[in-house]
């Protein structure tokens, strides 16, 4: 039996009919994230579809669980790093407590409405590139390979306007909508009205500095800006300019041109293997530091026990999940950035350039 994760959505919904229609065995299950999440409309049409296709249909309740994303997400960026909730929430909760959950149930597996392939090579299970174009096995790069063992893409080789047309098939009313870059319990309003509300901490304004450490404007609290942000900075230089560094405690962002970035590469304390199995030296491959980019170069040194050293020319932030990729879209090892590299110098969040 398959467990399918539905939240009520159009990619879930797609996913649990397509398994029905392969004749698989499938019940469905939601998850309760928090107050809200998922919606009551959207809990209602998981369990109307459920019973349209004459399956069973459980509600688990992870609320507390799902807590310690949260608190994951704001611990970091108030200390001045960017985090990747989604790709945590898939490893512990979606992929963990879930998977668990199925297999009380008897399921043996699991599916989601992400827009994945999996596939394995050399007794490895990986995720690769999708046929959506917005796929998203970016946010997958942290599933261990029991999970990956255990789970299902049905949506693999389906694109959003044919999932929804899917969905619509089996009479269930889903508005088109845009899908959001946001995390789900953000609610579209940004990352810092959360962190104040879950946290209780109040942005105070602060000082810009330029690339030398010159003041050049002030700003409403760092904890708005992360780094490589160009937009809503609030200042007016006649130049293209992003954030280059932010720092917490201080309280400050440094800003510069492009040009100014003098950092060539990261550290991952610990690499997460999919494709690739180990890393005996220098790999080259392609790497995203954010989802919406397109994968670019680099060279992945081991470092220690389990973790890597990365040349990297692009902008990137301490906290940002690098997911490295083959030649033909497929995830070789993904991890945490934990620290960045600059002309042989290690640099902590917050240290900004001098």
């Amino acid at each position: 039996m398959v467990g399918v994760a539905m939240s009520g959505g159009v990619d879930s919904c797609a996913a649990a009919i397509v398994l029905r229609e392969q004749g698989e065995h499938v019940s469905g299950m939601t998850l309760v994230l928090g107050d809200g999440l998922p919606a009551p409309f959207q809990l209602e049409r998981a369990a109307r579809l459920c019973r349209r296709l004459g399956i069973s249909h459980h509600v688990l309740d992870v609320r507390r669980e799902f807590v310690r994303v949260q608190d994951y997400f704001c611990a970091e960026y108030l200390s001045g790093r960017t985090p990747n909730p989604c790709a945590v929430c898939n490893r512990d909760i979606k992929f963990g407590i879930l998977l668990e959950g199925a297999r009380t149930l008897g399921a043996d597996r699991i599916a989601t409405g992400h827009y994945a392939r999996s596939g394995m090579h050399g007794g490895r299970r990986f995720v690769a590139r999708a046929r959506e174009r917005k796929s998203q096995e970016y946010f997958l790069g942290l599933l261990t390979q029991q999970a990956l063992a255990a789970s299902v893409f049905p949506l693999a080789d389906i694109t959003r306007d044919e999932a929804h047309g899917i969905a619509t098939s089996a009479g269930l009313a889903i508005p088109v909508t845009q899908s959001s870059q946001d995390a789900c319990f953000l609610g579209g309003q940004g990352h810092v009205p959360f962190v104040c509300r879950h946290t209780g901490f109040t942005p105070a304004p602060g000082e810009i500095l330029d690339f030398h450490g010159r003041i050049v404007g002030h700003h409403r609290g760092a904890l708005w800006y992360t780094i490589g942000q160009r937009k809503g900075l609030g200042i007016g230089l006649g130049r293209r300019v992003y954030v280059l560094s932010v720092d917490a405690r201080a309280n400050t962002i440094t800003v510069g041109e492009r040009g100014h970035w003098r950092h060539n590469g990261f550290f991952i304390e610990h690499l997460n293997y999919m494709k690739s199995g180990s890393l005996s030296g220098p790999m080259s491959a392609r790497v995203k530091v954010r989802y919406r980019q397109d994968a670019e170069h680099a060279v992945i040194h081991p470092d220690g026990e389990n973790g890597a050293r990365v040349e990297y020319r692009g902008i990137c932030a301490p906290g940002q999940l690098a997911v490295f990729y083959d030649e033909h879209d497929a995830v070789l090892c993904a991890g945490t950035i934990d620290r960045l590299l600059d002309m042989g110098l290690e640099l902590t969040p917050g240290s900004g350039p001098a």
